[in-house]
């Protein structure tokens, strides 16, 4: 079935990571950016993305194959250069010229991170920054990308929310003796909001601590982008320190796809692999609670659910979506 292309100037012009570059070999793959049908690929030249449709009879060209740096469409064989134009068509008698409307819509792509981003329309911003990333003494991994049945508002909300870690992750990241939290302020800048030194007790420590016990760990959360938001979380008493860039790609309205980079600065002998599975543990988590809410968008009017003091980011975040005019994943 045909799916349309959800309208939302805010999100249309932001990049969206769609993709493990690792995992986009030679092969054109299709995926989905706001209902909007994307084919990715890779040349020699760097990776590629079209609208996934062919202008002659609306075949996938994600179903097709890249041959010469030439992206082929598997119905007739038209080809298509990387910046859309179409250079080939097999059952036109040579010489004859090529239709000026034979054109693939092109998108912006772009490799960094160790994902593919897409944006759709004109990309009002630089890719969201993590420069943790480069950082040497960090060591990144790319953890996902996860499948959510529900808004990607909703899972930026849960990646600002505290209170929820003494008993989503109970035993993990939190436990409910300690759920009481201290007085904090959201402090809003021109293109984020963020909250610092917000200090939780976490009943065990992180794998690969120099702490057999649990220890209590200093946040810091911020919102840099709709859909993409990072946090930092540190051990005073060592500088052991992990961050994570999380970003989610809007589907349709109610299910996303969620990537995220973990990076910390420490236990650099113990296998990626312990981390990974961690992270799938908590994020599992997160889903299993996420997908239950309702009403599934998240609601900017601030009287449909109840607030309490505790909400501030969610608040803060809630407010900034209204004023910047993001409309898919709220109501």
């Amino acid at each position: 079935m045909y799916q349309k292309r959800l309208q939302d100037p805010v999100l249309e012009n932001d990049w969206h990571a769609v993709y493990l570059a690792s995992e986009l070999k030679e092969q054109p793959v299709g995926v989905m950016v706001l209902g909007e049908r994307v084919a990715i690929y890779r040349t020699k030249k760097g990776v590629h993305a079209f609208q996934d449709l062919c202008i002659h009879r609306g075949a996938m060209l994600s179903k097709g194959w890249v041959q010469d740096d030439i992206l082929v469409c598997p119905y007739h064989g038209w080809q298509y250069d990387s910046s859309g134009q179409c250079v080939c068509i097999p059952a036109q008698p040579r010489g004859e010229k090529i239709p000026p409307r034979a054109k693939a819509q092109a998108y912006s792509c772009m490799e960094k991170y160790g994902f593919i981003w897409v944006c759709i329309g004109e990309p009002s911003a630089e890719l969201p920054h993590f420069e943790e990333f480069a950082d040497p003494q960090f060591r990144p991994l790319a953890c996902g990308p996860y499948t959510v049945h529900a808004a990607g508002t909703r899972v930026i909300e849960n990646f600002t929310d505290f209170a929820h870690l003494m008993f989503v992750h109970q035993g993990l990241l939190g436990h409910p003796d300690y759920a009481e939290l201290p007085d904090f302020k959201v402090i809003k800048e021109k293109d984020r909001i963020y909250i610092e030194d917000v200090p939780i007790f976490q009943p065990v420590a992180h794998s690969g601590s120099d702490k057999r016990e649990g220890t209590t760990y200093v946040y810091r959360k911020e919102v840099y982008r709709p859909l993409s938001a990072r946090l930092t979380k540190a051990d005073p008493s060592n500088g052991q320190a992990l961050w994570i860039m999380l970003t989610v790609l809007p589907v349709t309205a109610e299910e996303c796809l969620v990537f995220m980079v973990v990076s910390r600065n420490y236990a650099f002998d113990v296998d990626d692999a312990n981390f990974i599975q961690f992270q799938d543990m908590v994020f599992d988590q997160d889903a299993r609670i996420i997908e239950t809410q309702k009403p599934e968008l998240l609601p900017l009017d601030l009287q449909v659910e109840l607030n309490h003091k505790v909400d501030l980011f969610s608040i803060a975040y809630r407010r900034w979506l209204k004023e910047l005019g993001v409309v898919v994943g709220t109501i």
